[in-house]
């Protein structure tokens, strides 16, 4: 069983070897492979540095609003804590309802300022990247690369389908000057 395992795994290699090379001479090229950090070129470029700038700045403005209802509500928490003890029982049940409401309010506004983030970081987002596709597809084509990966880092946990690959072939800085050329 094992031996025809191995057999197998020797011929498979042998055949798969012979395809990509028949590819390779098929196409009359060799390939000419490039890799890309793409959160390195958004969190560098300029323009990515202005959304991140934008984001950050209706980030701390939300944040900002929902903070003065979270110390109210900590206070309205304090005080049933600290009262509620010499308090008549409807007294007592109005302030825990009181509490209660506030308290679904803050949660509905936090959830309407992430969705809000999301829809700024949608809007923010969606022309740098497609920026970002032009750029990939004009410096592939200019330097005559067959092939632009994603390198989205260093280890296996962080790697989908990249595991290795030579820094010499790493293109992020000449992507993120285009990009920047581009987006002017």
């Amino acid at each position: 069983m094992k031996k025809n395992l191995l057999i197998f795994l020797v011929v498979a290699g042998f055949f798969s070897n012979m395809v990509t090379a028949d590819l390779v001479v098929a196409a009359g090229q060799t390939l000419k492979i490039a890799t890309v950090r793409i959160q390195e070129v958004l969190a560098k470029s300029k323009v990515g540095l202005e959304a991140q700038k934008n984001l950050q700045a209706k980030a701390n403005e939300l944040q900002k609003n929902l903070q003065s209802d979270q110390e109210e509500l900590a206070q309205l928490q304090n005080q049933i804590e600290m009262k509620s003890s010499v308090w008549s029982q409807d007294v007592r049940e109005e302030k825990e309802r009181d509490y209660q409401r506030k308290m679904r309010s803050l949660q509905m506004r936090s959830e309407d300022a992430k969705y809000e983030m999301k829809q700024l970081e949608k809007k923010f987002m969606d022309p740098i990247l497609k920026n970002l596709n032009d750029v990939l597809a004009e410096v592939g084509a200019d330097q005559g690369y067959s092939l632009v990966l994603a390198d989205e880092g260093r280890g296996l946990a962080s790697r989908v389908g990249l595991l290795y690959a030579s820094p010499e072939l790493d293109i992020t800085e000449s992507v993120i000057k285009k990009l920047d050329a581009k987006s002017k």
